[in-house]
């Protein structure tokens, strides 16, 4: 989906294209809406995928290299879920941002999401000790449970098949965010890693509302801990990838020095209270509004909770 704008501040041949590479259940949502509203007067492309996959990807490749090339140059930011190298369409500089999270928390929360929406049935359960780990129908399965973070950066190609994902994919990963990436963040440090995109990339200060967490499940609906071991030993290039990327992270903070503790604070305490403000204006908006959306709740031992504090659960 295309936004486009003018910005009289904005120099085009000046400023390189920003490119959110957003990864699956890593607070990628929260982080959608705040590049959204940084760069809501500026030229932005969202890539707008419920799925990525190979003929959709293709199909936006394409979309994209037939605009002018002057159309292109004036992309001041690319936004979502995507392959690596969609800089090499652009004409001008580009530089990536993106998150990664523990690859365990990350798969299961994204198992989570799919057995909310319906497409992975209630009674399945996982088998480590198969070949295919009685994987679920949906295509995304093989590259979200096998390394799906250093797929993504190494840019593998999707249709990788299950258990392919080698050495070679991880170091590829470890290279391209050295020489292409201004910023990894974490998403178990997602405050503290915006204070440091607001520095990187010029940023304003954006308070925000978690978006698109996974509710919390019963014990009984739970992956349990014999399969969450295996898919950590399955993991190990993400949970390798993961640590590289904390370690470059934790330098960067230690740069940015002093300054950067005192930002921190004074955005946990505001963004704290943008939460409250929040929780009581949304629903007194809607009813101000006669929303039929709003009813009320009955009160129900079933009714999920949601994480309140971060957008890891996403």
């Amino acid at each position: 989906m295309e936004h486009t704008y003018s910005n009289p501040q904005a120099s085009p041949a000046a400023t390189p294209c920003n490119i959110f590479f957003r990864i699956p259940k890593t607070a990628s949502f929260t982080l959608r809406n705040l590049v959204s509203r940084e760069y809501r007067k500026v030229p932005c492309l969202d890539t707008d995928f419920p799925l990525l996959s190979p003929e959709s990807w293709q199909h936006f490749l394409k979309c994209v290299e037939l605009l002018p090339e002057e159309k292109r140059a004036q992309y001041r930011s690319i936004v979502g879920h995507m392959k690596f190298g969609v800089h090499e369409i652009l004409p001008g500089s580009a530089r990536y941002v993106t998150f990664l999270r523990d690859p365990v928390k990350r798969f299961a929360s994204y198992y989570y999401m799919l057995r909310r929406i319906g497409l992975v049935i209630p009674t399945h359960r996982f088998e480590p000790t198969r070949p295919d780990w009685n994987m679920p129908g949906h295509e995304s399965f093989p590259r979200e449970l096998d390394n799906c973070q250093t797929r993504a950066l190494a840019n593998a190609d999707l249709n990788l098949p299950f258990g392919q994902c080698t050495e070679k994919h991880l170091e590829q990963a470890k290279a391209n965010i050295e020489k292409h990436f201004v910023f990894v963040g974490l998403t178990e440090r997602f405050d503290l890693s915006l204070m440091l995109i607001r520095r990187l990339c010029g940023w304003r200060w954006h308070f925000y509302v978690p978006k698109n967490a996974t509710p919390q499940f019963t014990t009984e609906q739970r992956l349990c801990p014999d399969v969450l071991e295996a898919i950590g030993r399955l993991n190990r290039f993400d949970r390798e990838l993961y640590s590289f990327a904390a370690q470059r992270f934790e330098e960067t903070v230690r740069q940015q020095g002093l300054s950067l503790k005192i930002e921190h604070a004074g955005f946990i305490s505001c963004n704290l209270l943008h939460k409250k403000f929040h929780r009581i204006y949304r629903p007194l908006k809607r009813a101000i509004r006669g929303d039929s959306k709003v009813r009320k709740r009955t009160p129900s031992t079933k009714t999920p909770t949601k994480t309140a504090d971060s957008p890891s659960a996403e």
